[in-house]
């Protein structure tokens, strides 16, 4: 139910006070403060990545096969298609920091090798730079700009799609809500590259042509894919990877930003937060959790993230916002995803009121 669901809208984010002018600081600020103690190294493009790539892409490709062609019990099968779900969502992972340029450079080698990885999420890589390189890194948490950003109670009341879309977001307090990790990146997804991007404005400078090109190829390989397997095997290499790899990233992405308030000036500090997990699952996750230090340094690798992570615990213990991921995602559910202005958030069905995360939470 971000910003983005809404396909038109004039509404404009309020002028921050004299006050939050004084005390806001932005990237730039951050970056130079950081890098005086950070090696060269940690914002070097790591290629070193691309083993990870072919190994996960190689081992969900084998798994698809093996699923299919293999005689094989539906327990197996079970176990192998959650498998499928990790592999196709560590992919995901990999390919976020492909299209950031920390693992190479050169765009068109990007493009390439990222549009199969990209796949089983069907997301064109033109349309995920600039739906989340450009948009939503460029405008974090700002009211319409970001497609990422929750509404607020002024643009839900006019949004019928918006209303309808509540119940299922996670504080909205109906069971369907419980459902919406295991889905919501796809549909998101789906919808804007299907429809949204023609018809809001913060699309415009978008390649559509090149968007529909690489999206509808994409889908005719998956389709492709589909039918040779066979609808005896969709719920193995369908239904339960998506749901596995839906999990993995909105598990995070949810927890990274939408607890968080709206901010004019985009300060990573005040609009992200930090999730920290198990040191395996960080590891498996490429530790995508470490949000606050990709917002500040996007093209710093995962693997070389925790050098930031340390220096901004470092140089900021006032005001670096982190939490165990479970506690986040627990949080998540005890607060609606409505704002009522840019530091709280309001169920607009009880009118109940939550603060949102800040240095004093």
């Amino acid at each position: 139910m971000e910003n983005v669901l809404v396909p038109e809208t004039n509404l404009e984010t309020a002028p921050m006070s004299e006050t939050e002018i004084k005390t806001t600081r932005n990237i730039a600020f951050y970056r130079q403060v950081l890098s005086k103690n950070l090696s060269p190294d940690v914002l070097k493009p790591d290629p070193t990545r691309l083993i990870w790539y072919f190994g996960f892409a190689l081992t969900a490709l084998g798994t698809f096969f093996l699923i299919v062609n293999g005689n094989l019990s539906w327990p197996l099968k079970l176990v192998l298609g959650l498998f499928l779900g990790f592999c196709n969502g560590t992919l995901s992972f990999i390919c976020h920091e492909l299209f950031h340029g920390s693992i190479i450079k050169n765009q068109k080698v990007q493009t390439f090798i990222g549009f199969f990885g990209a796949i089983p999420f069907f997301i064109s890589p033109t349309f995920w730079r600039f739906w989340h390189n450009r948009l939503h890194h460029g405008k974090t948490q700002q009211l319409i700009r970001d497609p990422d950003a929750f509404p607020n109670l002024k643009i839900y009341k006019h949004s019928k799609f918006t209303q309808a879309i509540f119940p299922l977001t996670p504080g909205s307090g109906y069971k369907r809500s419980y459902f919406y990790f295991l889905y919501w990146f796809s549909f998101h997804n789906f919808v804007a590259q299907t429809y949204l991007r023609f018809k809001n404005r913060i699309f415009d400078g978008l390649d559509q042509k090149q968007v529909s090109f690489e999206f509808g190829l994409q889908i005719i390989i998956g389709v492709s894919l589909l039918i040779y397997a066979g609808p005896r095997n969709w719920l193995w290499v369908l239904v339960l990877p998506l749901i596995v790899q839906n999990y993995m990233l909105m598990s995070y992405i949810s927890t990274n930003h939408n607890l968080s308030p709206l901010t004019s000036e985009n300060d990573p500090l005040l609009n992200s937060l930090t999730v920290t997990n198990h040191p395996i699952l960080e590891f498996l996750n490429l530790n995508f959790g470490y949000h606050v230090e990709h917002h500040i340094f996007p093209t710093a690798g995962s693997a070389k993230i925790k050098a930031v992570h340390k220096e901004l615990l470092k140089q900021f213990p006032d005001t670096y916002q982190v939490m165990p991921k479970w506690k986040a995602m627990k949080a998540l559910y005890s607060t609606a995803r409505i704002y009522k202005n840019s530091k709280e958030l309001i169920h607009p069905d009880t009118m109940e009121t939550f603060q949102t995360l800040g240095p004093n939470s």
